[in-house]
């Protein structure tokens, strides 16, 4: 009933430091299934999901503590709380949490969801692939958690998915690659690095302007493949609008279009369709590109601005590499013919020093040699020494 939905409530807000008004708790049902979300989604921000680097997890825990969306609360304590205790975990399978969730609006509800599984997944990869046995109850009160996470593996098999023209091999043991990403996927995984910052440097936040084009481009494409050939049609409706109803002039109910899609998983998409690459904390998203990389708009990886800007930098570092290689075989070459010059019986050491000397005669005045830099640096050391023994004694007396 209401009591225990408002008590629920208060231990949500108590684990992150909020607070309940009266206001609120005398119809708790929306403020229960928010305080619910924020919890998940503090709880995976700290956690940090897809490929965290540690400056990356750093900078979460900064950005976490500097939010006003969490009430300031400690992170060490939330994160002891949620994976040391089953309290809070065993509040999300109660019968308050399933009532908050139906009275919703459904873009809450998908938020929600999406949130939860997300939550079991950082868990699995926190305690090696192992969750607690609580989940088992959770799982059974959003029973339409298992049709989002059907869409995600038929997802996940699309982008990693083999190459049709990809030549067979005459035993499955010579395959010892691993999987890899289709070509639709790592088309998309290069617009992802091109838009998304470096982990090392930051991160965007999934409000970002270009960040939304980026993922209603890719849920464009993604719905389209589901509703054809991914045979996930009925997987979509989680995400469909739904009808607006408004009482027309006779006092009858007429039913309004909606928006197509009241929910996009942001997340979800960049994580599953480029694993490996992305990440996602409390700071926001980002991928693994080299520290220093500059963003680039959607409309110019669209353009395909990001794939020349690749084409120039593969060149440069090409170029870099063969003249490393050119200087090495220059050294290797030296250093033959000096072992070569010193193993001949005829060598004339004497010329060779005689040289050398003649080299150093011609040196200017202003270069000293590094033996007489040697000499210097020994001589002012001394120097410096007997002024601080000279000062000691001076004080002494």
């Amino acid at each position: 009933g209401l009591g225990e939905a408002r008590e629920t409530l208060k231990v949500f807000c108590l684990a992150m430091g909020g607070s309940t008004s009266p206001e609120v708790l005398e119809r708790p049902q929306e403020a229960l299934l928010a305080e619910a979300t924020r919890l998940l989604y503090a709880v995976l921000g700290l956690s940090g999901e897809g490929e965290v680097a540690g400056a990356a997890l750093s900078r979460s825990v900064a950005a976490f503590a500097a939010s006003s969306t969490y009430y300031h609360c400690q992170a060490q304590v939330l994160l002891s709380e949620w994976y040391d205790n089953s309290r809070l975990l065993d509040l999300l399978a109660t019968v308050p949490i399933r009532t908050a969730y139906d009275c919703a609006p459904k873009r809450f509800r998908m938020q929600f969801l999406c949130a939860l599984n997300r939550a079991t997944l950082a868990e699995a990869k926190r305690q090696n692939d192992c969750v607690r046995g609580n989940w088992q109850a959770v799982m059974m009160q959003f029973p339409e958690m298992g049709l989002w996470r059907d869409l995600r593996d038929k997802l996940r098999m699309k982008a990693w998915a083999p190459e049709e023209e990809k030549k067979e091999k005459s035993s499955k043991w010579d395959d010892d690659e691993g999987p890899r990403a289709s070509a639709w996927s790592r088309t998309w995984r290069e617009r992802v690095r091109a838009v998304l910052p470096s982990g090392q440097d930051g991160a965007a936040l999934p409000t970002d302007p270009e960040v939304r084009r980026l993922a209603a481009a890719l849920w464009h494409d993604v719905v389209e493949w589901a509703r054809n050939d991914g045979d996930a049609e009925r997987h979509l409706q989680l995400f469909t609008g739904e009808p607006l109803a408004r009482v027309s002039a006779d006092g009858m109910d007429a039913r309004l279009k909606s928006e197509e899609w009241v929910f996009v998983p942001t997340v979800d998409l960049l994580l599953v369709v480029c694993e490996g690459i992305v990440g996602a904390t409390a700071e926001g998203i980002f991928a693994d590109s080299r520290p220093g990389h500059e963003r680039m708009s959607f409309e110019d990886v669209l353009a395909g601005k990001h794939t020349e800007r690749r084409e120039k930098e593969r060149r440069e570092k090409e170029r870099d590499k063969d003249r490393d290689r050119s200087e090495k075989r220059d050294r290797d070459r030296d250093d033959e013919r000096r072992k070569a010059a010193q193993n001949d019986p005829d060598f004339d050491w004497e010329t060779v020093w005689r040289s050398r000397v003649q080299a150093n005669r011609r040196r200017p005045r202003g270069c000293p040699s590094a033996r007489s830099m040697s000499r210097e640096r020994r001589r002012d050391r001394t120097r410096s020494r007997d002024r601080r023994r000279s000062r000691s004694r001076r004080r002494r007396r």
